[in-house]
């Protein structure tokens, strides 16, 4: 990833779209009866952003972050280590692995998925967020180096090809979809919106908290992020 899109990632932790992602990540476990962990792996921890969130989940937080400056900042914010290689991340056995805006950065999604199936625990699950719609497509997804962009279609035929049973899906973000859209029609990466006045940072996240209020009972038609939860299949 490019440093300037590396270090949005620490800008934008104030961010509306940063706390309504969390909002919706909650909810989404809360929904599958996933909500307290013994050992939990945040996965791609960039800076760190997501530690206070894990920490109401779990009771031992992992990070594993291969940049240096994202891991050495992420390590002092409470996280029971800070790992740099995946080998020593997914060399251990976790109750739940967030996985929060990373799998479109890997090129084969399937066999990173395996390495985290074996990484759970017995019935352990993944919290997944990855970008929705591969229409959706544009300068964003460039500058972070994606690969792909998901529907629960395709996200679930991966995850179970990996041996994990989908237990929830939801899209998220409903109120940007159709301005993303338009954004990407126009060649903008909307990154800005990330970087709002105080006021409207807060009347958005009011939105995306309303929509992770849904997210408990319904599975929301479509946004610009999905949402997954998954389990562990026990291997025959």
């Amino acid at each position: 990833m490019e440093r300037n899109a590396f270090k949005l990632l620490s800008d934008m932790e104030k961010s509306w779209w940063y706390r309504g992602r969390a909002a919706a990540i909650h909810a989404g476990l809360a929904k599958c009866g996933a909500k307290r962990a013994e050992d939990v792996l945040d996965f791609g921890a960039g800076y760190g952003g997501m530690y206070k969130d894990l920490s109401r989940i779990g009771k031992n937080i992992y990070a594993y972050e291969p940049d240096a400056e994202a891991r050495e900042a992420a390590s002092k914010r409470g996280y029971l280590r800070a790992l740099s290689t995946e080998s020593e991340a997914l060399g251990r056995a976790y109750d739940l692995i967030g996985l929060f805006d990373v799998v479109e950065h890997i090129e084969h999604d399937r066999e990173f998925l395996v390495k985290a199936h074996g990484a759970l625990k017995s019935g352990g699950h993944l919290a997944i967020t990855v970008p929705a719609f591969q229409f959706l497509w544009g300068i964003h997804d460039v500058n972070h180096h994606h690969f792909r962009r998901y529907t629960k279609a395709s996200m679930r035929a991966v995850l179970n090809d990996a041996g994990f049973e989908v237990e929830y899906a939801s899209y998220w973000n409903m109120l940007l979809f159709i301005p993303a859209a338009l954004m990407r029609l126009l060649g903008r990466s909307g990154d800005s919106s990330l970087r709002m006045p105080r006021l409207l940072n807060a009347i958005f996240f009011a939105v995306v908290k309303i929509e992770s209020m849904l997210i408990r009972f319904i599975s929301l038609p479509f946004g610009t992020g999905l949402l997954i939860i998954a389990r562990k299949r026990p291997q025959e």
